[in-house]
């Protein structure tokens, strides 16, 4: 029995749908990095084994371009990975809190290439409906949040409402990108009156959510998505195509406006300006300057958390002195910082080629095309969320799939087409069962040891506790929580033990000597080393001096 593509793309629709809403708040420390990294890993390595059966469809002449730049990245990142001095552990996963590190963009560029294998106009018709869906789900989950309802205790620092993404920014962003899809709905003529009716309801509620989370990340997010999708329209309306260039006159005019309002360089006292503005500044000129010093290789995928006091300059430093930042706010410079410029300079090559491949379609279609034009919008809309803010695994799935959507629709509705995929049921059902062992011998090490570390802490038990950080793979992160639960329990000694095994598993982590300097029972020797390291890792505090 042979099958076709259908079954793929019902495997991307699963994996964007649990990577985006999956949260385990009564079972992991980290319920929302941890479980969205599980599931990547077993998706991303089921996409490895279909991409190795479909090798020869993948490296056809037309999928050159893909192929290449996606063996490039994979190369340039792993090379960064060899040569990086920072934790193994914490490169091939992430930091804690983050898990953005070698095998999580391993996993989206396998991803990307599945996804551009079968594109096609009912995947995406398929993938804006999910988007909508999901967005939909979210914006329920924060609306009980906002009413005091929510029916798990988080330990959250930030605004109540952030739905399933753990930070108001995400929430925001995501139901940003969601709605300017969703607006694609109303502006179809053939979409059903239903759909119209749903999407009429769901935008203005969306809005609602977007304004009860205080961030106005979405509410630009949205904007740029909306103006993508409205420009599609313009452009196949007969009756408004004309007014096409005033519009882009008036959306050009609108965004330099609104990007002088919120740097504060308009006449007028800034309406959108906000201090995390400022704030973004400084992580910024931090991230380039860890390029610069490390052009070549970066200093390893997610190592910016590590590298940010030794790198940071004095007005930043002085700002902020005790601040601990682990992403430079802005994908491009997370990727240069961690990876170099290589690195950085394949993905903006991967950017553009979504940009031209966009571009081929809006100049093939002759009418308004829904599915495509809210897809393109989404994907605009997330690139604008990249560019001023983290690379969130259920936000970044979004823009890894819908890159290799929109490449690999471009390719398959050209004229000449290639024959349809066709793979015997056996060898898909065989790449699955394997790909979910690969996936889950990879990833459960991170969910069991995440999970553990909750119920050792909760439970107090000290020897548990333990036993749980020295287990596979280790976190500098934990053992740091772990070591400040001691010393607060009265258990220095121990605390400084744990601290002790940090520094050796990662020497680079100031946080881990700190916590050796301010422990209460530490002789004067190793205090003393301890200071030593914190100035050399933080040589611009004054602080330290």
């Amino acid at each position: 029995m042979n099958i076709g593509s259908k079954s793929i793309e019902k495997l991307v629709i699963y994996c964007v749908i649990a990577t985006t809403l999956l949260v385990t708040p009564t079972f992991s420390y980290d319920p929302i990095n941890v479980p969205r990294f599980f599931t990547l890993a077993i998706f991303g390595s089921i996409s490895f084994l279909i991409l190795v059966i479909y090798r020869k469809q993948v490296i056809l002449k037309n999928r050159l371009l893909i192929f290449g730049l996606s063996i490039l990245f994979l190369l340039s990142s792993t090379l960064s990975l060899i040569v990086s001095k920072l934790n193994f552990g914490d490169l091939i996963f992430g930091v804690t809190g983050r898990q953005t590190g070698y095998l999580t963009y391993v996993f989206f560029v396998l991803l990307m290439l599945l996804t551009s294998l079968v594109s096609n106009k009912n995947l995406a018709s398929s993938l804006l409906k999910v988007l909508i869906v999901t967005g939909l789900i979210s914006a329920l989950y924060g609306l009980l949040q906002s009413l005091n309802l929510d029916p798990f205790e988080w330990i959250n620092p930030y605004s109540p409402v952030f739905g399933l993404f753990g930070n108001p920014n995400f929430l925001s962003s995501f139901l940003g990108i969601s709605a300017s899809g969703a607006l694609a709905f109303l502006l179809t003529k053939g979409s059903k009156s239903s759909e119209r009716i749903i999407c009429m309801i769901y935008i203005p509620f969306i809005l609602y959510i977007i304004y009860k989370t205080k961030s106005q990340q979405g509410f630009l997010v949205l904007l740029i998505g909306i103006a993508i999708v409205l420009l599609l329209w313009l452009k196949n309306h007969t009756k408004y195509s004309k007014f096409i260039l005033h519009y882009m006159l008036i959306i050009s005019i609108l965004f330099v406006v609104t990007v002088l309002d919120i740097l504060q360089r308009t006449p007028w006292n800034s309406i959108l300006y906000k201090e995390s503005v400022t704030l973004r500044g400084d992580f910024w000129r931090t991230g380039w300057n860890i390029t610069k010093e490390n052009p070549i290789f970066g200093v390893g995928m997610d190592g910016y958390r590590d590298s940010y006091r030794l790198y940071r300059d004095q007005i930043t430093t002085d700002r902020a002195p005790d601040s601990t930042v682990s992403s430079a706010h802005n994908v491009f410079l997370d990727l240069s910082s961690g990876g170099g410029i290589t690195l950085v300079f394949i993905y903006l090559l991967i950017v553009t080629l979504v940009i031209v491949s966009a571009i081929k379609i809006i100049r093939r279609e002759s009418s308004f095309n829904a599915s495509f034009a809210g897809l393109f919008g989404a994907w605009v809309a997330y690139l604008a969320q990249s560019i001023i803010s983290i690379n969130q695994i259920g936000l970044a799935i979004w823009g890894w799939v819908l890159s290799g959507l929109i490449i690999g629709y471009e390719i398959n509705t050209r004229t000449v087409s290639d024959k349809p995929i066709d793979l015997k049921s056996s060898k898909f059902s065989l790449a699955v069962i394997l790909g979910l062992i690969s996936g889950l011998v990879i990833a459960f090490p991170l969910l069991r040891a995440d999970a553990q570390f909750r119920s050792t802490v909760k439970s107090g038990d000290v020897l548990k506790i333990e036993q749980n950080l020295s287990q596979w793979p280790q976190s500098v992160i934990r053992m740091n929580i772990a070591a400040q639960i001691f010393i607060d329990g009265g258990l220095a000694d121990r605390a400084l033990v744990i601290s002790k095994k940090a520094v050796e598993l990662n020497p680079n982590n100031y946080e881990s000597w700190e916590k050796i300097y301010t422990n209460p029972g530490v002789n004067e020797q190793d205090k003393s080393k301890a200071l030593t390291q914190m100035k050399m890792l933080d040589p611009l505090n004054q602080k330290l001096k």
